[in-house]
């Protein structure tokens, strides 16, 4: 065999017919369950009926889908499979993990992901900043206080509802500070606000002198996590805008197609 070795993940054949099948799925998880019809989903790909169908039986007969009685698809239990072994993974998706590092460079300051797993805003990645003055209180693994972190609000602002309210059940309104929102009522509040801005915050409602902001990050309309910057208080003050602008702009780069051909079928 010769030719010159893969030099990188987009190095290499692309089978175009796992990429529809993908994309389909990614489809069928943004529609509604009463708008996931083979016409629509034709409709929505810009492909033919017949297409659609046969990529519809193939996922059905993998499990991946099932047809009910409307003949609208929906997600079998071999993706139960994967959404679980998929919720226990502590490891982020790469793709996740280079808008992150952008963060740190344009900011200078320290940035985490933080992700649903198994019942619990976690932390899955933290990068620190380049500044002299460094705020370094949470490690990849935290789960805790989520009412008191940026990203918690955010997690728990856009959670599905049964997913918010098992949460809180379990964990309460854990106090961290003297500014810790710990009345039921008044995070509610906060959580509506979070919700309708789109960005949460926290300024020494987990630790003294450090403040956070943090926003969701939505992938054909499933939420994947959230990107958070931390920095000392009086930092903030300064930067918040410009924070929330960085922020957005990370997310932003997840939405850039990806350049590559797709081959054979």
């Amino acid at each position: 065999m010769s030719g010159t070795a893969p030099t990188g993940p987009r190095t290499g054949t692309r089978i175009q017919s796992v990429t529809r099948a993908a994309n389909l799925l990614m489809l069928i998880a943004s529609l509604p369950e009463h708008e996931r019809s083979a016409p629509r989903l034709a409709a929505e790909l810009g492909t033919s009926v017949p297409t659609v169908y046969h990529l519809l039986n193939t996922l059905v007969d993998a499990k991946l889908l099932t047809r009910d009685e409307r003949k609208q698809y929906r997600f079998g239990f071999a993706m139960e499979v994967l959404s679980v072994a998929y919720a226990q993974q502590t490891v982020p998706p790469p793709e996740l993990l280079t808008p992150l590092k952008r963060i740190t460079e344009v900011t200078g300051e320290s940035a985490y992901l933080s992700a649903w797993r198994s019942g619990n805003p976690v932390v899955l990645a933290r990068l620190e900043g380049t500044h002299a003055v460094q705020v370094t209180n949470l490690r990849p693994g935290y789960r805790g206080a989520a009412n008191a972190r940026a990203s918690g609000k955010v997690l728990l602002a856009f959670a599905e509802p049964g997913d918010r309210d098992r949460y809180l059940a379990v964990h309460g309104l854990e106090r961290m500070t003297d500014r810790t929102i710990i009345d039921a009522d008044v995070f509610a509040e906060e959580l509506a606000r979070v919700a309708k801005q789109g960005y949460a915050t926290d300024v020494e409602e987990f630790s003294d002198g450090v403040a956070c902001i943090a926003v969701p990050i939505w992938s054909g309309g499933i939420l994947m996590g959230s990107y958070t910057i931390s920095a000392p208080v009086e930092r903030y003050r300064r930067r918040r805008a410009d924070y929330l602008e960085r922020l957005r702009e990370a997310v932003e780069m997840l939405a850039e197609p990806e350049h590559g051909e797709a081959a054979g079928n």
